[in-house]
């Protein structure tokens, strides 16, 4: 049963635009859906209408798992996904953050169409928001551990879309090691010679809210954040004109997790693999590439 016929009253799905040859959402929609059919919570339709998005990127989760050869389950209590392998339960928690209330200094402010002018791109903004969302989830699994749903033992993912921030998230480097790795904007250096240059990436270890608050941005390079085994993050958008889940996904490893996650649990695609000093003092990303 397509998501059509198994939610005909919803009215996201009858507002969305017929297919033509360029934009075949509902096409998208209803090939996203079979590897989701069956796992949804009873919230679903509601939450459909009430956020969308968020319901796109846990089909999207249940494709990449599924395209991976994983079987994942699903309850209406606990982590959104399970997937059981050589003994281990793999949890994985989608979240689709949004880019909170309008006129608030820390919020990412909408795109103004027509401006004349080339706007600021709200960097400080999107990983604020992707941050939040981090801790969010962070709290989630740790009442989790607290209840019972999962142990200590078993592998926590928290799985993050940029959807709601896009297209303005795509960042170099990618927003979300700006979250979890301390990383600020890129820059090059130009010497006196023809060719004497250098580059790199700056350094950027919180950022400061409008209230003074310094929030950390170095979510894996901390013990605090053990219990988290790694984000699984994409800033591929369900309505976008080119849609590659695959190539828009990364798996970010958490180099201090209690239980990490096997590399090569995800192979289709791109894993980036954390090295650290003991002291934190300095660390080394390898891409492991699929």
């Amino acid at each position: 049963m397509n998501i059509f016929e198994k939610y005909p009253d919803s009215d996201f799905l009858k507002n969305l635009p017929q297919d033509s040859d360029l934009f075949r959402l509902r096409e998208r929609i209803i090939e996203l859906f079979s590897h989701l059919d069956g796992l949804e919570d009873s919230h679903f339709q509601s939450q459909l209408e009430h956020d969308p998005e968020a319901r796109l990127w846990e089909m999207m989760v249940a494709k990449i798992l599924k395209n991976e050869g994983y079987e994942p389950k699903s309850t209406d209590h606990g982590p959104d996904f399970i997937v059981e392998k050589a003994g281990k339960k793999i949890f994985i928690e989608a979240i689709c953050p949004g880019a909170g209330d309008e006129g608030n200094p820390n919020s990412v402010p909408p795109i103004k169409y027509g401006s004349t002018v080339a706007e600021r791109v709200p960097v400080e903004q999107i990983v604020l928001r992707i941050c939040g969302a981090l801790d969010e989830k962070k709290k989630k699994y740790e009442g989790y551990l607290k209840c019972g749903i999962i142990s200590k033992s078993d592998i926590c993912i928290i799985a993050i879309s940029s959807s709601k921030l896009s297209p303005r998230a795509n960042l170099s480097p990618p927003a979300i090691m700006r979250a979890t790795h301390g990383l600020g904007n890129p820059y090059v250096i130009f010497g006196s010679g023809t060719w004497d240059e250098s580059e790199g990436i700056g350094s950027c270890e919180s950022i400061q809210k409008a209230s003074g608050k310094a929030v950390d941005t170095r979510f894996f390079l901390s013990e605090e954040d053990s219990l988290i085994s790694a984000v699984l993050y994409s800033d591929c958008s369900f309505f976008s004109l080119v849609f590659d889940l695959l190539a828009g996904s990364i798996i970010i490893h958490n180099p201090k997790a209690r239980t990490p996650l096997p590399a090569g649990f995800f192979k289709k695609i791109n894993e980036i693999w954390t090295i650290c000093c003991h002291d934190n003092s300095g660390w080394r990303a390898y891409p492991l590439q699929p």
